[in-house]
């Protein structure tokens, strides 16, 4: 049982976080949105290769040459947006807030209505901790009916408003997020943790259990949090073998991790 779990946890067809996300949960889609002022394809820009190429550094941790490719980016095409909004993250990833800022503005300048820039700017705004700003941003990337990947957006709005204060609000956001994807795990997660604050343990459940569907998205870091709500949920439901087997997995591949070692 151990490795079964284990193996669908971390399979290829993961969702990987980039840094067109809050962090959290998965990436904003790569599609062209039906509303971009530019009317590229990515394709249709020089720079959209070492955009990829910074995406993909950046996600097997190559911080340092992602952060090159992000410069080529823009060298290669200064009125590409997602070349800024790449640079804006990196220079985050720096520390250097203001020269963030001023990459993020110049993406909304060229596109302020495509949806992927939108979503990047609120999830900057909501790691600034500009919470109101950011739901505004969130709502208009939503806005659009085009926009490919809305149950992305719309969980990163919730754990912001999450951040907030706002529980209510968040739980809105996940339960839409839910209802345009029903297995978007990063949303099935946070509902269960809701459930669970509430000390609905069976509610809980059917969530998580939604979320072990071999066909649910997942990214690693919720995957960590549904082996840590699916060991409290078994446990409060009685089910031993349940709550061991979520245990075995949690140690098994994130054993590092302090709540894997507080079980």
């Amino acid at each position: 049982m151990r490795g079964h779990l284990a193996g669908r946890l971390l399979s290829p067809g993961v969702l990987v976080p980039t840094a067109l996300c809050l962090g959290l949960v998965g990436c904003a889609s790569k599609t062209t949105q039906g509303n971009d002022p530019l009317g590229l394809d990515p394709q249709d820009s020089p720079a959209s290769l070492y955009v990829e190429m910074a995406e993909e550094y950046y996600t097997r941790g190559q911080t340092e040459v992602a952060f090159r490719r992000a410069q080529q980016a823009i060298e290669a095409d200064r009125n590409y947006p997602k070349a800024h909004v790449w640079l804006a993250f990196m220079y985050e990833e720096m520390g250097k807030p203001d020269l963030a800022a001023t990459h993020y503005e110049r993406a909304l300048k060229l596109a302020p209505n495509n949806s992927d820039v939108l979503y990047a700017f609120g999830a900057y705004q909501c790691r600034q901790k500009r919470y109101t700003e950011a739901d505004v941003y969130f709502k208009k990337a939503l806005d659009n009916p085009l926009y490919a990947t809305p149950w992305v957006a719309m969980t990163n709005a919730g754990t912001c408003a999450g951040s907030a204060g706002d529980a209510v609000k968040a739980e809105s956001y996940y339960r839409a997020a839910v209802a345009a994807n029903p297995g978007f795990g990063p949303a099935l997660v946070k509902l269960a943790e809701s459930e669970l604050k509430r000390g609905n343990a069976q509610g809980a459940k059917t969530y998580l259990d939604r979320y072990f569907e071999p066909t649910t998205l997942r990214t690693p870091a919720t995957a960590h949090a549904a082996l840590v709500a699916g060991v409290t949920t078994e446990r409060a439901l009685g089910n031993r073998a349940r709550a061991a087997e979520y245990e075995n997995a949690l140690r098994a591949n994130f054993p590092h991790v302090p709540a894997t070692r507080d079980l």
